[in-house]
């Protein structure tokens, strides 16, 4: 009986050994390489900050096929009143395999904005701002949501 008993112990700490080394390769199976095809799929935005036009928050829908590329409708409210832009577009143009990159939004004619990006590793979040010196004035930063 004492046999069976030590047994079933050693079972039962064998068991939970097994489970705890188990469980982080199950918590971490979003952590790898993230890539382009990552990014398909719908996106929803919100932006803020100062752009060319002033004060603005924004909500930007978006749909990246699986090389980056979509089309974007910006809604607006501002400095410069409200407005809704469709066709334009949100390109990945750069994405490094821990899920830092870079994008282009347009906004409309000769309007853009070159956005630095960070994917999180369940690839379901996106930060984005604008931090080009090449664009002065333009000031915005936000998250986009993968849905």
């Amino acid at each position: 009986m004492a046999f069976v008993q030590k047994s079933l112990r050693m079972a039962a700490v064998a068991a939970v050994a097994i489970a705890a080394t188990a469980a982080p390769v199950i918590a971490s199976a979003g952590v790898g390489y993230i890539a382009y095809p990552d990014l398909a799929g719908n996106w929803s935005a919100t932006l803020s900050g100062f752009t060319g036009c002033g004060s603005s928050a924004m909500l930007v829908s978006f749909n990246l096929n699986a090389a980056g590329v979509g089309t974007a409708t910006l809604t607006t409210h501002g400095s410069c009143g409200d407005s809704v832009a469709a066709g334009q577009t949100f390109k990945v143009t750069g994405l490094n395999v821990n899920g830092t990159g870079t994008a282009n939004l347009t906004c409309g004619v000769g309007c853009g904005w070159n956005l630095r990006l960070q994917v999180s590793p369940d690839r379901q979040i996106m930060n984005l701002i604008d931090v080009d010196p090449v664009n002065p004035g333009n000031y915005i930063a936000g998250v986009a949501v993968h849905y």
